[in-house]
């Protein structure tokens, strides 16, 4: 984290937020948890959290010099592995972590909640414990830099493996109404990811997501977009199947990697080459889209800053009301 850029959220007093985290998913163990905690902690300053996991994390909590009087945790023995099928991850789980965490939320003691574990059952549990918003699928969304100061929002980044043309409308129709509230847009700026920007270019599900959006008056649908132009800021919400836009985005973030990464005077040139507004680590938290709480997915390798950097954005997304805001937007426009 040295030398990195860190932004505070201390500007004015705020009411305290509470946060539940998933301590059992991701790839890095308790202490990488601990470390991220502090992180959160600091960056705001007006969050609790209550974090669910094995009595190993608790242990590292109590060695970690966290204060207690803004983290309460709760024991958890189980961890829903990535791949549970469905039944399993209703059944079988129901004292996880992340069941838990979900729990707290459903109850109203958590404003929001942060897992790293295995999307497939968070996706699952959150549908089933928090129910859904209308009669869309739900979806995964992120900001991602599009220029120094500037944001766009992507969707889907994995939540649903195969989509329907309808899945890309209502998509477009979540993220339409996530860009008025979490990037203060009156008439958000919609794009479909496609392989290029003609008329009949792209798959038969494209071209007939393409056809909706072009008879929703209500959105303001531009058209096509290609790969290449979605952090230059030509759509404020880049909209894709969660194959496609997970694909994306991760191929991005290994570029930087690499770039970030060279050897020696290289390294120097490569800093040149990309500013600090790129780096991936800020963007880390996807939102869940489409159900009644605000649930945020974080990489499931993502290191301590980032991680960090979820728990922010869940504490954000309960300071802007999200899930609540997009319900009261999508019941007003009928979908």
């Amino acid at each position: 984290m040295a030398g990195r850029p860190v932004c505070v959220y201390m500007l004015e007093k705020k009411p305290e937020i509470v946060v539940a985290v998933d301590g059992c998913g991701g790839d890095r163990g308790s202490k990488h948890i601990v470390n991220a905690v502090n992180f959160a902690l600091t960056l705001y300053p007006y969050m609790r959290l209550i974090i669910c996991g094995p009595v190993s994390l608790q242990e590292e909590l109590n060695h970690g010099r966290i204060d207690g009087k803004r983290v309460e945790f709760r024991l958890s023995g189980q961890a829903i592995p990535q791949d549970a099928p469905v039944n399993e991850v209703l059944e079988r789980y129901q004292k996880s972590s992340m069941r838990l965490a979900l729990q707290a939320v459903q109850s109203g003691e958590a404003q929001a909640m942060v897992s790293a574990g295995g999307t497939g059952p968070l996706v699952v549990l959150a549908r089933h414990l928090l129910g859904e918003i209308g009669h869309l699928r739900p979806a995964l969304v992120a900001r991602i830099p599009a220029g120094p100061g500037r944001h766009a929002l992507m969707l889907d980044l994995g939540a649903n493996a195969q989509s329907t043309a309808q899945d890309l409308a209502d998509f477009a129709r979540l993220g339409d109404a996530a860009a008025r509230l979490m990037l203060g847009l009156e008439s958000p700026r919609l794009a479909l990811l496609n392989v290029g920007t003609e008329e009949q270019k792209g798959s038969h599900v494209v071209l007939e997501a393409k056809s909706l959006l072009d008879n929703a008056r209500e959105l303001n649908f531009c058209g096509f977009i290609e790969a290449d132009r979605i952090f230059r800021g030509d759509a404020d919400v880049v909209v894709a199947d969660g194959f496609a836009g997970n694909i994306a985005l991760k191929a991005a973030e290994g570029v930087y990697t690499i770039f970030s990464k060279v050897p020696g005077i290289k390294r120097v040139f490569a800093r040149l080459a990309h500013p600090d507004w790129l780096m991936p680590w800020q963007y880390n938290g996807s939102v869940l889209l489409g159900v009644n709480g605000n649930v945020i997915k974080s990489h499931a390798n993502a290191g301590d800053d980032a991680f960090a950097v979820a728990m922010v954005e869940a504490a954000k997304a309960a300071e802007l009301d999200l899930a609540n805001g997009m319900r009261d937007i999508l019941t007003h426009a009928g979908a």
